[in-house]
């Protein structure tokens, strides 16, 4: 360690001149940093701060004032200590020097009996060079421990665990909002190192009276953690510097896994191409492909694709933004299921995976089972307007690969429909399928205006909303008994609104035909109008 003021007093070599500290004794305990020689009565310039000056007195000679401003300056030039022979130039201490040594916080030694001053300047100069020595070595020591963590790809807890062993000490990984993300107890209870953490780092944070030895993870506004070393106060150069290799480390370890995370989407994406498009045509290469990406072996794999309908307004970064969630949230929920998966971004609102199934009969479980896990951390992270769309398993990932096709058509056409389901399958969109994948053609809207327009202009001037009386109608497959039930109106006056529809359209509802007919148009007004968020006027 860098020798105190203190510690130089103890030396033998000043021992013999017999100090006596004249003022500012409480502050004993200051580093010295260098010992220089001097009876300039000027050294500014000459000094960094930290230096032991030492004197034979004859800037002490002079008069109070001369006296008061050498010991001002030698305060403000920030000196460890004043220690002066005497003998030579003075006999004895000016009186004024005990008071102002104390006022300015300055040590002021006296050595009553001389000594050879290039003595002390040897030996304090080889304990301090000494000490830099064992920092420099430390500070290998340090920088060997936390490459050799990161050249082997270290966890995050594995990192600070090295921490804490070097500086026998706890250590503990939190995020910007105090929550624990990694902790190594050295040997204190857990329950003692992170009980009440969150309220006892912050009450230690900066503006703390005993403010914790910490060190930021993560660079500027990228910062998003802080290593943390509890119940040790001030600014340890080698806790400090292990601290501060340590969030190094880390933040590395997380550039890297993002970097590898990247690549491995990448290369997901492009095999799913590969197998979509028809460029691999062995099942053999498919699977031994597959499998080196993570992807096991098994007795079924299921198309999934996953749509999210884009909200006006948004712009392609933050659409970005949300896909990459999406995936990042599929794949976690497919892990959480004890599944594995291909999966990547198809285009902008797709997300495509092939899912494993080991037994032919727990298809249905497991896409359950992933669909409800992504729909707990898609709600997490404030994303509600999804639909997830799936094709027939199949034995070969080829076929299933194939199946993608289908699978994106029926998540499209589940992302117009209402409800609460998320899942759907090819039985559940049928002809709202065929509308929905037609819904941009002009010829497809003319019709559906044909069919409904008198009706949606007269609910637009009128707010009748007569359509709902339609749409109940049709459901209920043209059963008037029914309709009554289900919209709650009494039959005469069922039966007089369902007369002004028909008069305000043209066209008799009891014939299957017609009701076929409006019914295909509802579907395609449900269709379009799911594209702005709501159903609308189709024009």
């Amino acid at each position: 360690m860098i020798p105190t003021v203190r510690e130089v007093l103890d030396l033998p070599v000043v021992a013999a001149g017999a100090p006596r500290v004249i003022g500012g004794a409480a502050y004993l305990d200051r580093r010295v940093r260098w010992v220089h020689l001097s009876d300039t009565a000027d050294l500014t310039g000459l000094l960094q701060g930290g230096e032991l000056v030492m004197s034979t007195g004859l800037t002490l000679a002079g008069s109070p004032d001369q006296v008061g401003t050498y010991l001002r300056m030698l305060a403000e030039l920030r000196v460890s200590a004043l220690i002066v022979e005497l003998g030579l130039h003075v006999i004895e201490m000016p009186s004024c020097v005990a008071d102002l040594a104390d006022e300015l916080t300055l040590p002021v030694i006296a050595l009553d009996r001389p000594i050879r001053f290039v003595d002390v300047t040897e030996l304090v100069h080889r304990m301090i060079i000494a000490d830099r020595y064992d920092e420099l070595q430390f500070a290998r020591a340090v920088h060997e421990a936390f490459t050799s963590l990161n050249i082997g790809r270290a966890s995050p807890t594995d990192i600070v665990t090295k921490a804490s062993e070097i500086l026998h000490a706890p250590v503990v990984l939190e995020d910007l909002n105090r929550h624990v993300l990694a902790f190594c107890r050295a040997g204190a209870a857990a329950a003692d190192l992170l009980d009440g953490w969150a309220d006892r780092s912050r009450r230690h944070g900066g503006a703390a009276e005993v403010e914790w030895s910490t060190a930021p993870v993560g660079v500027g506004v990228e910062q998003w953690g802080r290593l943390v070393l509890p119940g040790h106060a001030g600014e340890s150069g080698p806790a400090r510097m292990v601290l501060e290799r340590a969030a190094q480390s880390l933040q590395l370890q997380r550039m890297i896994e993002q970097d590898r995370d990247a690549l491995l989407v990448q290369a997901l994406g492009g095999l799913l191409d590969d197998l979509v498009s028809g460029r691999i045509t062995d099942e053999a290469d498919a699977l031994a492909r597959a499998g080196a990406l993570g992807l096991a072996v098994s007795a079924r794999y299921i198309p999934l694709v996953i749509k999210v309908p884009r909200a006006p307004g948004g712009d392609a970064i933050s659409h970005g933004a949300t896909d990459r969630r999406v995936l990042v949230a599929a794949r976690q929920a497919v892990t959480s299921a004890g599944l594995t998966a291909l999966g990547s971004i198809r285009r902008e609102g797709t997300i495509a995976l092939i899912v494993t199934c080991p037994y032919p009969t727990a298809v249905g479980g497991s896409l359950d089972a992933v669909c409800a896990g992504l729909a707990d951390r898609l709600a997490g992270r404030g994303i509600g307007d999804w639909a997830a769309g799936t094709a027939p398993a199949s034995p070969g990932l080829i076929r299933a690969a194939a199946g993608l096709v289908e699978a994106e058509h029926v998540a499209e056409v589940g992302t117009t429909m209402a409800g609460r389901q998320r899942l759907f399958r090819s039985a559940d969109v049928r002809l709202r399928g065929l509308f929905a994948l037609l819904r941009h053609d002009h010829r497809v809207q003319a019709f559906a205006e044909t069919e409904l327009g008198p009706l949606l202009d007269h609910d637009a001037r009128t707010g009748d909303n007569l359509m709902a009386i339609l749409r109940a109608y049709l459901a209920a497959g043209g059963s008037k008994s029914d309709t009554a039930r289900t919209t709650g109106l009494s039959r005469p006056t069922l039966y007089a609104r369902l007369g002004v529809i028909e008069r305000i359209l043209g066209v008799p509802l009891e014939p299957v035909e017609s009701r076929t007919s409006l019914h295909a148009a509802l579907m395609i007004v449900d269709a379009d109008g799911a594209d702005a968020g709501a159903v609308t006027r189709v024009r």
